[in-house]
């Protein structure tokens, strides 16, 4: 009895529970580009979260925002790390 109850109040057409959960649930989906950048610590965090914010709703910013946070995060060198296969000898590859 008491679930039926509780069901019945969460679900109801007239309850705000169901559009609350939607909106929380459609806003962390819509800045998942945001917090991947955000976790992987990107070099360019404000522009992706402007990206975002900007033209996220169009679609093709969201997707371009998301594929952006993806990319390499950069940081101390200005390339990413050479697979074993292309790298050089170690001692004369810094000098």
């Amino acid at each position: 009895m008491e679930q039926e109850i509780i069901r019945s109040w969460v679900w109801s057409t007239t309850s705000s529970v169901p559009f609350i959960l939607l909106n929380v649930f459609l806003w962390a989906f819509y800045f998942i580009p945001s917090m991947i950048a955000w976790t992987r610590k990107h070099r360019s965090l404000p522009a992706i979260i402007a990206l975002n914010i900007l033209l996220g709703w169009t679609g093709l910013g969201w997707i371009g925002a998301f594929v952006w946070s993806l990319s390499w995060p950069g940081g101390e060198h200005s390339q990413p790390p050479a697979s074993p296969a292309q790298s050089t000898s170690g001692s004369d590859q810094y000098e």
